[in-house]
């Protein structure tokens, strides 16, 4: 299959603005398998380089620095090998990531987190996002998390569209989460994001 070009709806002309997103349970999880060929592995030591690589191939809005990883996971390093995974092309090549990894105080609870999902560019297309999700949220299940949340960004509309369909609706916890999600309501129809 020849490498997939980015859609110009991958970009879409959004005001970039931090945004979070919750699912309040974890009952009745949406499940999809990985494309054929397609597998994961668990995160296992040294992958660190694996996942910086990944990321900076696959980002377009920031640059990835090794601080990244080591500010999100380098509390809890231990944890990486239960919640981290790898996507594996059926070359056997590690093209996406995503950590079903956890926040003890968000909204003043406990909560389980999907945190650093990428894909790289020539993969993305293949439905690829959404055995990724149900693995990770299958392990935060099965990990005893009661319920979910994510951060992301206005301009992750593909991103958004997956993380609805997972259940994720809108966490509005100011005014400017509420204007940040008007943003992106122009452009994702969907029921959660009606009336805003």
């Amino acid at each position: 299959m020849p490498p997939r070009v980015p859609r110009v709806a991958d970009r879409p002309n959004i005001e970039y603005r931090h945004i979070c997103m919750v699912r309040e349970n974890l009952a009745d999880l949406p499940q999809h398998s990985l494309p054929a060929g397609y597998t994961a592995r668990p995160f296992a030591p040294g992958d660190r380089a694996t996942w910086l690589r990944i990321w900076r191939a696959s980002e377009t809005f920031e640059t990835i620095r090794p601080s990244h990883f080591d500010e999100s996971f380098g509390d809890d390093p231990g944890a990486m090998i239960r919640r981290a995974m790898f996507l594996v092309s059926p070359a056997g090549k590690d093209v996406g990531t995503i950590t079903a990894w956890y926040e003890k105080r968000y909204l003043r609870r406990p909560w389980g987190r999907i945190h650093w999902v990428a894909v790289l560019p020539n993969h993305r297309g293949r439905g690829l996002s959404r055995g990724m999700m149900t693995l990770a949220m299958n392990r935060l299940r099965a990990l005893g998390h009661r319920r979910a949340m994510l951060a992301t960004q206005t301009t992750r509309i593909p991103a958004i569209r997956t993380y609805l369909r997972f259940g994720f609706v809108p966490a509005l916890t100011d005014a400017g989460s509420a204007d940040a999600w008007r943003l992106v309501a122009g452009h994702v129809d969907h029921p959660a994001l009606k009336g805003l």
